[in-house]
């Protein structure tokens, strides 16, 4: 199944490439099942996300990945992100910044409904540890989730 996920800021232009380009490859490499985990390597090795509870260091960070997103075993086949506008910290600006997106996912889920979530999540990206780029030591994620834990609730019923 191909992603087709939007990642163009509305104001793109105006933030800091820098870190705008390391969150935007993030979210593209978790939307695309073929990635191979690239999303890991726009991490430092021992980064903290947030989502749904803390998972730290990259190990964790793809557990997480794993145990939700499965094109096969689901429950979430597929998801995309469509971002809307970007958002930087100036007072967090040293060799990489803070960058809040929001925006809105969409999750294929395994029974065949789609289900779309607001979403904001902020990076704090610092110069790279183990890669040339920009990488988040800091990765959280505020999203409204009842639809999709529902739709979930409802696979397993």
């Amino acid at each position: 199944m191909a992603f087709q996920g939007s990642y163009t800021l509305s104001n793109h232009s105006a933030l800091p490439a820098n870190i705008r380009d390391s969150m935007t490859n993030i979210l593209k490499n978790w939307d695309d099942n073929n990635s191979n985990n690239a999303y890991l390597r726009y991490y430092t090795p021992n980064a903290t996300l947030v989502f749904s509870g803390a998972k730290i260091g990259r190990d964790a960070i793809r557990a997480a990945r794993d145990s939700m997103i499965h094109p096969i075993n689901g429950p979430i086949v597929q998801c995309m992100h469509v971002l809307e506008s970007g958002f930087v910290n100036p007072a967090a600006a040293r060799e990489g910044g803070e960058i809040l997106v929001t925006g809105k996912v969409t999750y294929d889920l395994k029974s065949g409904r789609k289900v779309v979530c607001p979403v904001a999540s902020l990076g704090r990206f610092v110069k790279g540890v183990d890669e040339e780029w920009c990488q988040a030591e800091y990765y959280e994620v505020w999203m409204d989730t009842g639809e999709l834990g529902k739709a979930i609730g409802e696979m397993v019923e």
